[in-house]
């Protein structure tokens, strides 16, 4: 791909998240900021922000790539990716202005990061990275996120959970053990669960190719979810 980060995901970009308040007073002040498949922003992203709101939190699917620039075909979807994932520093720049674009009207807010496959990893970056980030959540995301440069660097104070597929081939055991053991090194409050008979993209039903590692299944799903609730009332 030729073209430049900016030209790609920021110039002449406009972007529509889709926000729903939350339904508890007590919780809504806690922004859940979901991050896309690297499909785009989908009514898969759109009813999770739903379900996230009927919890009582507020929650806002992030417009990733822009009004009309979803990639549709594979090989698009994979160069779009690749471009965004290339270099630590823009993709950085921009997890953080869509944060805040999506945040900066909530006062005394509470930031949290959900994402799934690509947005899995964005997750972990934003959580990471970003230092407003009370925690991120990532359902089958990769685990090849950016480390920090130093310590100094890190959003220690970030919570982190993994939801991971036992046999999603996209992440190894190495991959696995090498991001515990840089959260461990970095005296993080971290979960990593593993799910058994468990392929990458179990959260999203369109997920049918098994052939290919992917797959969705619904009893995780659901276990997910919950995993999902209990994780987000720990910021409460």
């Amino acid at each position: 791909m030729s073209q430049t980060f900016e030209s790609i995901f920021k110039d002449n970009i406009k972007r529509v998240h889709y926000q729903v308040d939350g339904l508890s007073s007590e919780k809504s002040h806690i922004q859940v900021v979901i991050w896309p498949t690297f499909s785009g922003l989908s009514d898969f992203e759109k009813g999770i922000a739903d379900h996230i709101a009927s919890l009582g939190f507020s929650a806002t699917a992030l417009d990733l790539y822009g009004i009309e620039h979803n990639p549709v075909e594979m090989e698009e979807k994979l160069a779009t990716m690749g471009a965004l994932l290339a270099e630590a520093e823009p993709l950085h720049a921009l997890l953080n202005e869509l944060t805040q674009s999506a945040c900066d009207a909530i006062h005394g807010k509470t930031i949290v990061h959900v994402g799934f496959c690509l947005g899995g990893r964005l997750a972990l970056e934003a959580g990471l990275h970003l230092h407003d980030s009370a925690g991120a959540a990532s359902f089958h995301g990769l685990m090849s996120f950016f480390r920090a440069q130093s310590e100094e660097k890190a959003n220690t104070k970030a919570k982190m959970l993994v939801l991971n597929g036992h046999q999603d081939s996209l992440v190894t055991e190495a991959d696995a053990q090498e991001a515990k053991r840089y959260w461990t090194s970095l005296g993080m409050d971290f979960q990593f669960i593993d799910f058994s008979n468990t392929m990458h993209s179990f959260m999203l039903p369109s997920a049918n190719n098994p052939d290919h590692g992917s797959q969705y299944n619904p009893q995780t799903a659901q276990r997910g979810y919950r995993y999902l609730a209990n994780f987000l009332e720990e910021f409460v």
